[in-house]
């Protein structure tokens, strides 16, 4: 055998013992193929982002499905949205929903993709109390959806700037003791003294326009001495000469709103104030000195 046969035989032996790549088209599996799936993102946004005291706050929230998937929504009351109102460092001043009536009732949505639910709120700068919030100062807001599984939520911040120049204002509760017991009445007094340097001159709808709040330990409001008046609706106006003052007494049974007897063993804060229709004054109070009392076993 000569040598072009033995490097025939060598070229076709190697040919049958090297390694041949196929190529082979399959299918994706199943699981890698992409199921609809809903994805809900809420937003909130207030209409300004800075207010003067007193100034409403509008609040928007809103509820969208970005994801391309059909969204069955749950609700457990007829409160489907909310919002609350927090300091910067998370401690709670309003909660929308504790002052409105939701009635249990089962309600359902359904959300197709891309589409949205919006709610409109609005914030009167009060704290749960009634009290005027505190200006110069930041404020959280947080809008939440109520479904029965953990709803979306999100947040904005709006900033309450100070007043313009105004009275000067000074606002005083007091007690006539400092421990009560079951069964005892007490007397409030109020003491409202302009403590600038020009007079101060003010209008109001009703001769009733000063009030207290009692406040318990937890800085729930027990008892509001405005809902006991039946005040007629005659103008008023307040004159207040530099260093003067005007002073009322309250008599009041220590019972809460509800018409209760306070709890025995805490100690609750009076808390004096405008009513809160009336913020453009309540803006000029510069100076708060609450009373402090508590509930005892006993008279002492």
């Amino acid at each position: 055998m000569g040598p072009y046969w033995v490097l025939l035989a060598v070229a076709i032996a190697a040919t049958l013992t090297l390694p041949v790549a196929v190529l082979v088209f399959a299918p994706a599996p199943l699981s890698s193929q992409e199921t609809p799936a809903a994805r809900l993102v809420a937003s909130v946004a207030a209409d300004k982002e800075t207010y003067l005291p007193g100034e409403s706050v509008v609040i928007n929230f809103r509820v969208t499905n970005e994801g391309n998937g059909i969204a069955d929504i749950r609700f457990g009351s007829t409160c489907v949205a909310t919002y609350s109102i927090l300091s910067v460092d998370g401690a709670a001043v309003y909660n929308h929903q504790a002052h409105v009536g939701c009635g249990l009732m089962i309600t359902e949505w359904t959300l197709q993709p891309g589409d949205t639910r919006a709610f409109t709120f609005t914030w009167s700068q009060t704290s749960d109390s009634g009290i005027p919030v505190l200006s110069f100062r930041s404020y959280r807001v947080q809008g939440l959806l109520l479904s029965t599984k953990p709803g979306p939520s999100a947040e904005t911040r709006i900033f309450v700037m100070q007043g313009a120049s105004g009275p000067n204002l000074a606002f005083t509760a007091k007690t006539d003791r400092t421990n009560y017991g079951p069964g005892d009445s007490a007397n409030v007094t109020v003491i409202l003294t302009n403590i600038g340097l020009e007079t101060a001159v003010m209008h109001f709808h009703t001769p009733c326009f000063v009030q207290f709040l009692v406040l318990d330990e937890a800085r729930h409001a027990q008892f509001n001495s405005s809902r006991w008046w039946g005040c007629v609706q005659i103008l008023a106006d307040e004159i207040l000469a530099p260093g003067e003052s005007r002073t009322w007494v309250f008599p009041w049974g220590l019972t809460t709103d509800a018409g209760a007897p306070l709890a025995i063993g805490q100690q609750y804060e009076v808390v004096p104030s405008f009513l809160w229709i009336y913020p453009e004054y309540q803006r000029n109070v510069s100076r708060t000195t609450v009373a402090t009392f508590t509930m005892a076993t006993f008279t002492t």
